[in-house]
């Protein structure tokens, strides 16, 4: 089978290439791309002219909420969703029922995400770290890495005791083990289910201070910096806490970081009337901290781009703000939110977007992906965006199993048309026939 992506603007951070071309796919690998690329015995080919050719984007987190909770979701409907994403390779967060903290649920995760039922993505499990994620006894990361994680974590239940962490670091840098760490001083947030401050103090709820955030990151990066263990800072939110990463990085710390579409868009105003879709851990903040989000995605301390997308069902959601539980599905909305809210008000370039949500992810995670190298990956993996097309989210038109999204209505400019991993997986209907022609 030969399939021809005819002349798009491709996008590969990794070759930082910016060119129009073709990309030829034969046999589900990527065999070859450039300007002038035609090849007249291709099976299909794609008119992808005013369209952009990228590596497969990567969600470096996502909770695809099985085993356990298969009524929020399950590894079919999200791998369907991240398909349709434009997502060929999403990391798996450990905060299951029971936790990813054996060997035989990582198992259990990668056979489900690779049978014929699910999306056709990649499926990366990261392991719990700690033993039932109760942030005292450490799993047996050794095993969990042989049966394939890519990184542990105790994700919504962060180590809380600084010795705890301080071995898990010095353990998972002999491994070679990166840990992704959602950084919260329970001390300071315990019982709380919004931003600390004036917003909270009107709606009469128990607020979550920027501290709780800051102090864990900083903890964090001194621990990073004197163990030489990679850390991934999970969906930051707070200056503050960029101002510590980029400290931790002029110190040449090993760490990285991550924000999500729900942090660099809403502010603590959005939260009305208390609407639960805008329920988030960490709380959506305030204007001053998204202008500096803003400014750190574009000089580059901000790493990547997380859908962090959290599904929760209907009944779950529809309750007091305070019993609600935190979390916005994502992987459907993820490339929109960032086409509208970052390229085309110029805080990203092109290429930058692809590589916050594609290239970067990847190598932060030692994963093949990212890429469109011919050989550097399993088999294809290619997402075309068409960067202008506008539409409106519909939470009611979606592959996950849970509605619960900040985004519901929203219009948006940019969405991914077609992915490909090894073969075609998901082709919108918005695509239009007109650009598929049998050759």
């Amino acid at each position: 089978m030969r399939i021809l992506l005819k002349g798009g603007r491709i996008l590969d951070p990794s070759q930082e290439l910016d060119i129009a071309g073709s990309l030829l796919i034969e046999n589900d690998q990527v065999v070859a791309f450039g300007p002038g690329l035609n090849d007249a015995s291709a099976d299909d080919v794609y008119d992808c002219h005013g369209l952009w050719i990228t590596p497969g984007l990567v969600d470096p987190h996502v909770h695809l909420r099985e085993p356990g909770d298969p009524h929020k979701e399950t590894i079919a409907t999200g791998t369907q969703a991240a398909a349709a994403g434009g997502y060929t390779t999403i990391c798996c967060m450990p905060n299951t029922n029971p936790p990813l903290d054996s060997p035989s649920l990582v198992d259990f995760i990668l056979d489900r995400s690779a049978s014929p039922g699910s999306g056709g993505v990649f499926v990366a499990p990261v392991g719990a770290l700690t033993k039932g994620m109760d942030g005292k006894q450490l799993s047996d990361l050794f095993a969990l890495k042989r049966a394939g994680i890519v990184a542990a974590s105790d994700e919504g239940f962060p180590i809380q005791d600084s010795m705890v962490m301080t071995k898990a670091m010095e353990f998972c840098f002999q491994l070679d083990l990166p840990i992704m760490a959602h950084c919260e001083d329970e001390s300071l947030s315990r019982g709380g289910s919004m931003n600390e401050g004036a917003m909270s103090a009107m709606l009469g709820l128990k607020g979550i201070h920027r501290s709780a955030e800051e102090i864990a990151v900083m903890r964090n990066c001194l621990l990073s910096l004197h163990t030489r263990c990679q850390l991934h800072v999970m969906r930051v939110s707070t200056w503050g806490a960029v101002e510590m990463i980029r400290q931790a990085k002029y110190l040449d710390a090993p760490v990285t970081c991550e924000v999500s579409p729900l942090h660099f868009t809403f502010t603590e105003e959005a939260i009305g009337e208390f609407d639960t879709n805008f329920k988030a851990l960490p709380p959506l903040r305030t204007r001053i901290d998204i202008d500096l989000l803003l400014e750190a995605l574009n000089d580059g301390t901000i790493d990547c781009i997380a859908s962090d997308h959290s599904p929760h069902a209907s009944h779950e959601v529809d309750v007091p703000f305070e019993e609600a539980p935190f979390g916005s599905v994502g992987l459907e909305s993820t490339v929109g939110v960032t086409l509208t809210r970052l390229t085309h008000t110029g805080v990203l370039s092109p290429l930058e977007t692809v590589r916050k949500l594609s290239t970067t992810p990847a190598r932060i995670l030692r994963l093949e992906a990212g890429t469109l190298k011919p050989g550097e990956t399993p088999v294809a993996q290619v997402t075309v965006i068409d960067p202008d097309l506008e539409w409106t989210l519909d939470r009611n038109k979606s592959f996950s199993k849970s509605r619960n999204t900040a985004f519901h209505g929203m219009h948006l400019k940019g969405k991914p048309v077609l992915t490909f991993c090894g073969s075609e997986i998901y082709r919108d209907a918005l695509f239009g026939n007109h650009r598929f022609v049998e050759a």
